[in-house]
């Protein structure tokens, strides 16, 4: 059978049976992309109960036919045009094209002939798209500054798609005031730009049922900042000794990196984030800041001021007196606490490990660097210590008072009676400072003898007496005496003096021998016997 003397009606018979298509196509539209291959897919399973398959082209002008299967003699024939593009699988009536053309564009016609001379069809539209390629996005700015610019970004592809947007792996998200696309699509308007708002990357995908082409990876510099700037101060106590050294850092969150400087009291000080000052003087006490500046944005920041004082540390101090030789209940003391290097901002005053508390006669001055005693007693004497302090260091110095009083308390140590040829110590003693020198009498005659204790070796009747023990002070002209009794005894016999009990015992026992004396003798009188005188 000659496949074109049935052009004719085969393509009436198409013609008709649009009328009573049925489902022969699994679907009755598809896509395909120029120079790639489309497969017209059928629900047939089977061809035995076929005469005739016929698959035609409609291109919207006219329908013409492209190929014809007879299945009794399982031959087919394909229209030339068609002839090196076309596969035909024959158990399903399937059909694929390969190499597809724009001009493929159009309806497909199945038309299948049965045995019992009833005819089926089924149509399919393909729609053939441009191959996606040369994806790419541009920018109307290269640069931009946060807050201050608005970037609009266009996507740019060949071929037949849609646009997508997005950042990084994410969708693009919109909120169509400050970030919004055009109708198209293909144009992103973002609104004064935010540093986040591009940092994906952004990525333009431009895409069909079929394929997708991406763009290469966008980047655009947002300049901001700077801000957040961070100072540090090392050490960081705000009073520095003199001769220690100082340490100022600076950073700032910025794009592009800020330009960093240090100002000193509104000057100038050195184009650096890091800046160490050695050996620091009074002269560098003061405000020091730094400056953060950004040349894309022309902003800059200023951080909080930093003050900083230079101070002396103390050392040499020392304590003067006002005089230094001191009489109890006489003399008036000025103390003054002074630092040879050095100012102090504190004093405080200790006596013997403890602090001083003012009073009537001890008188702080207002700065308290000034001690003033009137008129001292021996108490006031002992360690007095000053300790000087300000914000940087502490000193101290150390002053023993030394009070001359005295003497006071004389008295003298020692036995009242000894025996014939007995040793004695006789001691005497006085508070007295300095030392009290001392003198001896006996019955009112001075002794050869000036040191505290007087010893006798071998006691003999010419020791007993008054013994005087004189002590004198020097410094204070002061003299105080005290007297002591001794009795050297004959041998065997010590009057160590009888108490008051023994006396009256004794006075006792002669009233009653004399008692009973006169008795006897009274009695003897009576009985008129003469009794002998006893003595």
């Amino acid at each position: 059978m000659d496949f074109y003397n049935l052009r004719v009606p085969l393509l009436i018979l198409a013609a008709l049976g649009r009328c009573c298509s049925q489902s022969l196509l699994l679907t009755d539209k598809t896509n395909g992309v120029v120079g790639k291959n489309v497969t017209f897919k059928t629900a047939i399973t089977s061809t035995m109960d076929f005469v005739t398959v016929t698959w035609s082209f409609n291109n919207g002008q006219s329908t013409a036919p492209i190929l014809s299967h007879v299945i009794s003699k399982n031959s087919s024939k394909i229209d030339a045009k068609y002839a090196s593009r076309i596969s035909y699988n024959a158990t399903t009536g399937e059909v694929q094209l390969r190499s597809l053309m724009k001009e493929d564009g159009g309806e497909y016609i199945l038309s299948i002939v049965n045995s019992d001379a009833t005819l089926q069809t089924g149509q399919i539209l393909l729609e053939v798209l441009e191959p996606i390629t040369d994806v790419k996005i541009s920018s109307n700015i290269s640069e931009a500054v946060e807050f201050d610019s608005s970037v609009v970004l266009t996507c740019s592809a060949k071929g037949s798609f849609t646009y997508k947007w997005f950042n990084g792996s994410v969708a693009l998200v919109l909120d169509d005031t400050r970030m919004k696309l055009n109708p198209n699509g293909n144009e992103l308007t973002i609104t004064l730009v935010r540093r986040t708002d591009l940092r994906g990357p952004i990525i333009c995908l431009a895409e069909n049922t079929l394929e997708s082409g991406k763009s290469a990876p966008f980047n655009l510099t947002v300049s901001y900042g700077p801000e957040k700037i961070v100072t540090t101060q090392t050490p960081t106590d705000p009073f520095l000794k003199k001769g220690s050294n100082l340490t100022l850092t600076c950073s700032a969150d910025s794009d592009p990196p800020a330009q960093l400087k240090w100002m000193f009291n509104g000057a100038e000080l050195l184009q650096k984030a890091n800046v160490t000052i050695s050996n620091l003087e009074a002269k560098d006490s003061g405000n020091y800041s730094c400056v953060a500046t950004n040349v894309k944005t022309n902003r800059n920041v200023v951080s909080p001021v930093a003050l900083v004082t230079v101070l002396e540390a103390l050392s040499g101090t020392n304590i003067s007196n006002s005089t230094s030789l001191l009489i109890a209940g006489n003399s008036t003391v000025n103390l003054t606490c002074s630092a040879a290097v050095g100012k102090a901002e504190t004093v405080e005053w200790l006596k013997d490990g403890k602090p001083l508390i003012p009073g009537d006669r001890v008188i702080l001055s207002v700065d308290k660097k000034s001690l003033t005693i009137v008129q001292v007693v021996k108490e006031d004497m002992g360690e007095y210590k000053c300790l000087l302090k300000n914000k940087v260091s502490k000193d101290e110095a150390s002053y023993k008072m030394v009070i001359n009083y005295g003497p006071e308390d004389v008295k003298v140590k020692a036995k009242n009676a000894v025996k014939f040829e007995e040793s004695i110590e006789i001691a005497c003693s006085a508070a007295s400072i300095p030392p009290s020198m001392y003198t001896w009498k006996l019955n009112d005659t001075v002794m050869n003898f000036t040191r505290a204790i007087y010893v006798i070796e071998k006691a003999k009747a010419a020791d007993s007496g008054i013994y005087t023990c004189e002590a004198f002070n020097p410094i204070t002209k002061m003299m105080k005496k005290t007297t002591h009794k001794l009795a050297v005894t004959e041998v065997g016999a010590v009057d160590e003096g009888l108490s008051g009990g023994a006396i009256a015992g004794i006075v006792i026992a002669v009233l009653v021998a004399v008692i009973i004396i006169a008795c006897i003798i009274k009695r003897k009188r009576k009985s008129g016997t003469d009794i002998p005188s006893p003595y």
